[in-house]
């Protein structure tokens, strides 16, 4: 009795290799001299737990979800800087400067509190706050980009 289709084998196959792909891939050079620079992380640990969220060691998971959120934050950043150019150009630059600063009190008050909640106060609450500061990060830059582009 056959198991499975060769299409379906060829699919699984696929998305291994895809998830060896993305594990394997090196990390943001850039990100990883900001990350060390900011923190007392070296630079080898965040290369060596770039993509170590799921390893079950608290410490490296914090090294890769904080390296996870300053990738989105850099991409921000980028888009951000993108917008506000745009802003300026059609005169409401004062209101998207204003927007972007609520926002990040937002996102830092929201992923505050999820962290506390999700985590009780416990060792995890770093993951939960920087997982969460992924998430916000990414529909912001979802959002900014949509208003570049209209």
């Amino acid at each position: 009795m056959k198991t499975s289709s060769p299409l379906l084998q060829l699919l699984g196959l696929a998305l291994l290799l895809a998830a060896t792909a993305r594990a394997s891939a090196a990390p943001d050079e850039t990100v990883v001299r900001e990350m060390a620079r900011q923190t007392n992380i070296s630079a080898e640990v965040i290369r060596r737990d770039h993509d170590a969220c799921d390893s079950g060691v608290t410490m490296s998971m914090k090294v890769c979800a904080s390296y996870r959120w300053r990738v989105q934050d850099a991409r921000l950043n980028a888009v951000y800087k993108q917008a506000r150019s745009k802003a300026h150009e059609m005169g409401y630059e004062a209101s998207l400067v204003k927007a972007q600063r609520a926002w990040v009190a937002y996102r830092d008050a929201v992923c505050a509190n999820e962290g506390e909640m999700g985590a009780g106060g416990g060792t995890a609450q770093g993951l939960y706050e920087l997982s969460c500061m992924e998430g916000l990060t990414k529909d912001r830059i979802n959002r900014i980009d949509a208003m570049l582009h209209s």
